[in-house]
């Protein structure tokens, strides 16, 4: 292995994605409570641990799974890091970092053509994510009392970021059926909005295969979500979870009944 075939995955960080170098991602890290990388030797390892471990924190049915549609009612000390993700101590004193400066946890739109835009906030929830007894669901969010409020459970792998698509996948077959010409999807994964916004692109180019020659994981959900967008114009903004965004909240919740929907096919 090269000294430079390396990938260091932050899934809990100030900035979720993959980073070539330890810089890139102490700047993530270090400082940012409970935060979740690690260091792998190829790309799609680094993928994988990000989607199973994305929101971690927060605690195979056919696609023709059923949708339920609801009328939503619905001073800190730190240690630096190191690249293994573990803690510096010299004796017993604690390195104290300062503060990281955070963006507000729902920001406005601010972009001319999509300020007056719908605004629809989609999440996915997993319990166990990662493990053998997942149960993951979706969740979308239009507003209080919206009869176009829908949960499910997730077909396919259950997992946190599979159930993070299927709800963008979802929220845009809806905003095409209701005939919107623009829509802002809010989420509060960092690694969705990267991927549609960023990574989609390349992936495409080299039919549907990482830099390193894997697979894109989920590629049948992102494949649907690409084809959708073409059909109107999409904003992702991201908003940080559970940090009171009332939106991120509700869709939340939504994505928890879902999760608890789900069953195991196969």
């Amino acid at each position: 292995m090269g000294k430079n075939d390396q990938y260091y995955a932050v899934a809990r960080g100030r900035q979720v994605g993959i980073y070539r170098t330890w810089n890139e991602c102490k700047t993530q890290v270090d400082g940012f409570q409970s935060a979740r990388y690690k260091k792998f030797p190829s790309e799609a390892e680094a993928r994988k641990f990000v989607a199973d471990n994305i929101n971690v924190a927060g605690s195979m049915p056919k696609p023709d799974v059923p949708t339920v549609k609801v009328g939503a009612s619905l001073n800190n000390k730190s240690t630096p890091s190191t690249p293994d993700g573990t803690r510096k101590r010299k004796g017993n004193e604690s390195w104290r970092s300062s503060p990281a400066k955070r963006s507000k946890p729902d920001p406005e739109v601010t972009d001319p053509e999509f300020i007056d835009a719908p605004v629809v906030y989609t999440d996915g929830a997993c319990s166990k994510n990662g493990k053998a007894k997942a149960r993951a669901g979706w969740g979308v969010y239009w507003g209080e009392d919206s009869e176009d409020n829908a949960f499910g459970p997730v077909y396919g792998t259950a997992t946190n970021n599979r159930g993070e698509l299927i709800a963008v996948e979802k929220a845009l077959e809806k905003a095409i059926e209701k005939g919107l010409t623009k829509l802002v999807v809010k989420t509060d994964s960092n690694l969705l909005v990267q991927s549609i916004n960023i990574w989609i692109h390349g992936w495409k180019r080299k039919g549907w295969k990482t830099a390193t020659g894997s697979d894109v994981l989920n590629k049948d959900v992102l494949v649907k979500i690409d084809n959708l967008r073409q059909k109107l114009k999409v904003k992702f903004m991201h908003v940080r979870g559970h940090a009171g965004v009332d939106g991120n909240e509700k869709a939340d919740k939504l994505a928890r009944k879902g999760a608890a929907m789900y069953t195991k096919m196969g």
